[in-house]
């Protein structure tokens, strides 16, 4: 008798392989559902297994199979013959013995399925604590990454502040500065974030210049220097005299009070032969109106004043003697762009009895930044006008550009 083991994805497919293997003869010895080999078929639908038996006898009668050889027929009897009950027996025994291991493996995966679950598990417990140190982490990095950022953002003000006060700029004007900034700037990454902001403030500051408004009435428009000793006075007029003549063709006459410095007038007299404007020399405050008359046909009216020092009163009660006597359209306070920050504040002050001026600046060139232009401007609340850079008559004279001097405050050349 013969035995053998077939499996089909179900019955149907097993019993074909049965009888197309062993006939129609074949008996059936029992059947059972398995598992496919390997973890993963472990997971997969079962199969059927068909355990099949047929006679020797009813084998030959199907496949028509030669009779065994005497070689064949004396091996057997070597070995023994076993009875068809016996062989069946011993097949029943093997068939037994497979199941208990197929049993056994089953066992066995099930138990390597349940501890890949509970590694899995236990892998998903790690991964959400290390998710959550993770994001602690993140969390603190954050805070910290914040906490630079701020402090960062001090640093940067204080830079720029720095810069400001290496310009000469009065302390109360750095403070407004940095508090608009703020406002503007929230996170600047750099000092060069703050600049384009800070331009604009200190530009709105500084304001648009004017010059010498004249007067449309057809009278003379009298414009007055006025400032302390050394700042340039004398050379400025005549900058601007030229200009007016040469370039605008006004007629044009001189008027100086400044009899306390000889070359003072020697200077201008030399002005007004060159640029063929007449010149009238006063020497006290009550003569300033005639001169002033004899000027009728003039345009414009260009008076001097001698410097005076502001901690001389008997001097100063002068000059604003004279000033009140003439009642200029126009006075423009000159100061010099190498000032000392006190200097400036104190020279401002004792101006102040003046109801309206504008700001004049001179030696821009000689000035390493010019911070006075803005400390005045701020202090005042005046107008700029002109400045000079240089003695060249009538080259070195300029409208103030406000942006050339925004630029040399904050440093961004360097």
């Amino acid at each position: 008798m013969r035995i053998r083991r077939y499996t089909g994805k179900d019955a149907q497919e097993a019993m074909l392989k049965v009888k197309m293997d062993l006939g129609s003869e074949a008996v059936i010895l029992s059947t059972r559902k398995v598992k496919k080999k390997g973890f993963f078929g472990f997971l997969k639908k079962p199969l059927t297994e068909v355990l099949a038996a047929i006679d020797d006898d009813c084998g030959s009668k199907n496949y028509d199979k030669p009779a065994p050889s005497a070689k064949m027929r004396n091996t057997a009897g070597l070995y023994g013959q076993k009875t068809a009950a016996g062989s069946v027996q011993d097949d029943n025994d093997r068939v037994s013995m497979l199941e208990s291991k197929l049993r056994q493996m089953e066992s066995m995966l099930n138990k390597i399925y349940s501890d890949v679950s509970k590694e899995k598990a236990q892998g998903q417990k790690e991964n959400a604590k290390v998710n959550h140190t993770a994001e602690t982490t993140i969390r603190s990095v954050t805070e910290k990454t914040r906490q630079t950022a701020n402090q960062t953002g001090a640093d940067i003000y204080k830079s720029f502040a720095r810069v400001l006060a290496e310009s000469e700029i009065e302390p109360v004007i750095i403070d407004r500065m940095l508090e608009k900034l703020k406002q503007l700037v929230k996170n600047p990454n750099s000092i060069d974030d703050l600049f384009a902001t800070a331009r604009k403030i200190l530009v709105n500051i500084l304001g648009e210049p004017q010059t010498i408004s004249f007067r449309e009435d057809g009278k003379p428009t009298v414009v007055m220097f006025l400032g302390p000793t050394g700042v340039g006075k004398t050379t400025t007029l005549a900058k601007i005299a030229a200009d007016y003549s040469l370039n605008h063709k006004k007629k044009i006459g001189f008027i100086t009070a400044d009899t306390y410095r000889i070359a003072a007038v020697e200077q201008l007299k030399t002005y007004a032969e060159i640029l063929n404007i007449p010149i009238s020399v006063i020497y006290t405050p009550q003569e300033i109106k005639e001169a002033i008359a004899n000027y009728s046909d003039k345009e414009l009216i260009l008076v001097d004043t001698a410097g005076r020092s502001h901690k001389n009163a008997e001097q100063f009660a002068e000059l604003k003697m004279l000033v009140a006597s003439a009642q200029a359209d126009e006075v423009f306070l000159v100061l010099s762009c190498n000032l000392g920050r006190t200097a400036c504040k104190e020279i401002i002050n004792h101006y102040s009895f003046i109801n309206n001026y504008k700001l004049l600046f001179t030696k821009l060139d000689e000035a390493p930044v010019p911070g006075i232009i803005l400390n005045a401007r701020y202090a005042t609340g005046k107008r700029l006008s002109y400045t000079t850079a240089g003695q060249s008559v009538p080259d070195d004279i300029e409208v103030a550009d406000v942006e050339n001097i925004v630029r040399s405050i904050l440093r961004v050349n360097e």
